[in-house]
């Protein structure tokens, strides 16, 4: 496929960012990643949806990516159109208790929003990283919170640039995952919270952020979890626990790294490649499937050529 020519064509319709052969490291949080054949940022949903109208026709591979908070991009790069859905914009609105978000918009902006405005039931997004629309799809959940509690519905674009609103019964949401489709891309969420006296809101704010800075390693690159806690809870469950009895809490390969503070967190600790980080991940499974006949599956996204 004439990628070039794509590109061109693209130029001349759309108003967002477009570059040829962009690096795509600086926008997963674990900053390794190859080249996209043409990387776009929209500007706006109807800039997106011009878009996809437009490459419907080309018949080429489109991969969506939000914040990349669980994303590790290998280090060949990934063929045809990535769209990085961050910057769509738009203002969350707060209408009684009900916030109403792009999908762009930061899980950490949704929990001051809400505090600010004495909405409760979000305290739980104050540690969160990436987008809400990620926080949506992977179904988070934390500090006695979660996406289920608080989402009533959500608008999503499909790949011919239709928008459709779904309701929070067909999204599927279950442990870390929901049914919304990789090709579908969330533009925007409405999610409702109760009335709550704000000194309380932000007292468990700051309680959550505390419990967070005292076990999760703070200002390095990380993906977060790596892995979900098996099915299996009969080894104390939690994979955390699993990776430290095999040794592996604070190992390397490479310049990627389980930290040394919580044994789940993925980091690179400095020039780390994709391929470091996929086979540590590879490693860790192998010797827990071994030690304890449980397969970690990975909680992180993989994706891309080697």
């Amino acid at each position: 496929m004439d990628m070039e020519k794509i590109y061109n064509n693209l130029k001349s319709l759309v108003r967002g960012r477009l570059d040829l052969n962009a690096s795509l490291a600086a926008y997963t949080t674990l900053g390794v990643g190859g080249n996209a054949d043409i990387l776009f940022i929209p500007k706006d949903a109807d800039d997106l949806r011009d878009a996809l109208r437009m490459v419907a026709v080309e018949n080429i591979p489109i991969t969506i990516i939000g914040g990349g908070s669980n994303l590790l991009i290998r280090d060949g790069g990934i063929r045809g159109l990535v769209i990085l859905i961050t910057q769509l914009g738009g203002e969350v609105k707060v209408e009684g208790d009900r916030i109403i978000a792009p999908a762009s918009a930061r899980s950490i902006l949704i929990s001051k929003i809400a505090a600010d405005n004495g909405i409760g039931g979000f305290e739980f997004l104050c540690g969160i990283p990436g987008t809400i629309g990620g926080a949506l799809k992977g179904s988070v959940a934390a500090y006695g919170g979660a996406m289920s509690d608080v989402v009533e519905s959500a608008e999503i674009m499909d790949m011919s640039g239709n928008i459709a609103v779904v309701p929070l019964a067909d999204m599927g949401l279950c442990y870390r995952a929901s049914k919304i489709p990789d090709n579908q891309i969330i533009i925007s969420i409405t999610m409702r919270g109760c009335r709550a006296d704000k000194s309380a809101i932000i007292e468990k704010i700051e309680s959550n952020t505390q419990k967070r800075l005292a076990s999760h390693p703070v200002g390095v690159r990380t993906c977060g979890s790596a892995f979900g806690n098996p099915d299996n809870l009969a080894h104390g469950g939690a994979a955390w626990k699993l990776i430290a009895e095999t040794g592996w809490q604070g190992r390397s390969i490479g310049g990627a790294a389980m930290s040394e503070k919580h044994a789940n967190f993925l980091t690179n600790i400095g020039g780390a490649s994709a391929a470091d980080l996929e086979e540590l991940i590879n490693k860790i499974r192998d010797d827990v499937r071994a030690k304890f006949d449980i397969d970690l599956k990975p909680e992180v996204k993989i994706i891309g050529e080697n």
